[in-house]
């Protein structure tokens, strides 16, 4: 079997990879004769989406904003066939001993934003705002460069910090009973779809039966990963050997629901949450490219549900 190159989004993995490692640990890939090499890393050689484009991977999961950014106007070289969460998994995370229970008061609190991404910046601000808060009374730490997660809180560098609610709060030393995530889509303009599964246009139309059984047996994964959480927790293991099963039990119990649409589907990509994120990001200013390039992507079909199994 050819080895099929799978780049995961982040720089390893985690548990909203659970599917794809369940399913490879039951043979469901080579069942359709696919090989499937999961990697992850640093953005030395450019992002996930940079990756797919120049042919160093055959798939690759990326955000919306990066999605489009690869378009190249309606020639759309990369397609999105399958999205990883129906909602963004994004909150803010804090514990229960700073007492903040809701957005607004995170006035006079110190809060760092990952890398400083612009992005979660402005939605932070509409989600405070929201809330009948001011966020110009929001203490902005700055974040280094690293990714903060639950240790940074523990050990009082700021109070709170903007980051996935299903994993970074569960890495440190907390009970998961004592940790506290602002759900940002309950409150966001910005609704959206974590993450995309994409294929270059090119092996798609070559080979679209291809893309149809990778997506079978990752979706049966899911499903697994779903119904039989101490299953997923055993094929997770090995590729996060560096995390212990507490914390990935506590992750999968909040991030499972975000696999599977309201019928209990896998992989479906909403076209109205799609194209209200994409007028969100552009009326923001964060889209990096031509507006009416990217609307003509989607509207093209950079993001398809055709090639998921029924």
């Amino acid at each position: 079997m050819a080895i099929t190159r799978v780049r995961l989004e982040y720089v390893h993995p985690w548990t909203n990879h659970a599917g794809f490692f369940l399913a490879r640990q039951r043979g469901w890939y080579a069942d359709h004769g696919i090989d499937p090499d999961f990697s992850s890393g640093d953005l030395f050689r450019g992002d996930p989406a940079t990756l797919l484009e120049r042919g160093e991977v055959d798939y690759a999961l990326m955000r919306l904003i990066d999605l489009v950014r690869h378009q190249h106007g309606i020639e759309h070289r990369l397609v999105s066939v399958a999205v990883l969460n129906q909602r963004q998994i994004g909150g803010v995370v804090t514990r229960r001993s700073t007492g903040i229970t809701r957005l607004r008061e995170l006035e006079g609190r110190r809060v760092c934003i990952p890398l400083g991404t612009k992005r979660l910046r402005t939605e932070l601000q509409e989600a405070v705002e929201t809330d009948g808060g001011d966020f110009d009374r929001v203490e902005l730490v700055p974040p280094g460069d690293w990714e903060p997660d639950m240790r940074d809180v523990e050990k009082g560098r700021f109070d709170a910090f903007v980051s996935v609610g299903a994993w970074e709060p569960y890495v440190g030393a907390t009970p998961p009973e004592d940790v506290v995530v602002l759900d940002l889509d309950a409150v966001s303009r910005a609704r959206h779809h974590s993450f995309f599964l994409a294929v270059r246009r090119e092996a798609l139309d070559r080979n679209p039966q291809a893309v149809r059984d990778l997506l079978d047996a990752t979706s049966r994964g899911y499903r697994a990963a779903a119904d039989e959480p101490a299953a997923a927790v055993a094929a997770l293991q090995g590729p996060c050997a560096n995390y212990d099963p507490d914390t990935l039990r506590a992750s999968l119990a909040v991030l499972t629901p975000t696999w599977f649409d309201e019928d209990g589907r896998w992989g479906v990509a909403d076209p109205a949450k799609v194209s209200g994120y994409l007028e969100w990001l552009i009326s923001r200013g964060h889209l990096g490219v031509e507006p009416d390039e990217a609307r003509e992507a989607v509207a093209a079909g950079c993001v398809t549900n055709a090639y998921l199994p029924d």
